[in-house]
């Protein structure tokens, strides 16, 4: 029995959820010398606003889930929603705070969220392209 290859979505749903779940590990912000901020200890750090750093501790449940529907070719639409929703708040949350500071600067974690969020928003492109396309075929038929 030969194994199917991935869809484009189903590919773009796995690299969503690794970078976004890798991310949270990872330094978000630099603070000069040896002081780096993960997505873990984010939360304690910046206070304000609170319930958007609340949403920080998604990005791993999210990674975990979007790896495994991408893995298992059963690519679930409003997860990749949910996922770039929520890693675009975060994100600007992130950017907005650390703008504030001069002397803070992003980290491998911002930016493997950005790919996270590119590649989930990718992923819902292609779907509603593909599913687009297959509208306009089957009115073709129709008609």
């Amino acid at each position: 029995m030969m194994r199917q290859k991935f869809k484009k979505e189903e590919f773009l749903q796995i690299l969503s959820g690794a970078s976004i779940f890798v991310s949270f590990f990872c330094a978000w912000l630099y603070n000069g010398g040896l002081t780096y901020i993960k997505g873990s200890e984010l939360s304690y750090i910046i206070i304000h606003p609170p319930f958007l750093f609340k949403f920080i501790y998604l990005l791993p449940i999210l990674g975990l889930a979007n790896v495994y529907y991408g893995w298992t070719k059963k690519y679930h639409s409003k997860l990749s929603w949910a996922t770039a929703i929520v890693t675009f708040l975060v994100l600007w949350s992130i950017g907005s705070f650390s703008n504030r500071s001069q002397d803070l600067v992003t980290g491998n974690g911002f930016y493997l969220a950005i790919i996270g969020l590119i590649a989930s928003a990718a992923s819902i492109y292609v779907v509603r392209k593909e599913q687009s396309a297959t509208q306009s075929e089957t009115k073709g038929i129709n008609n």
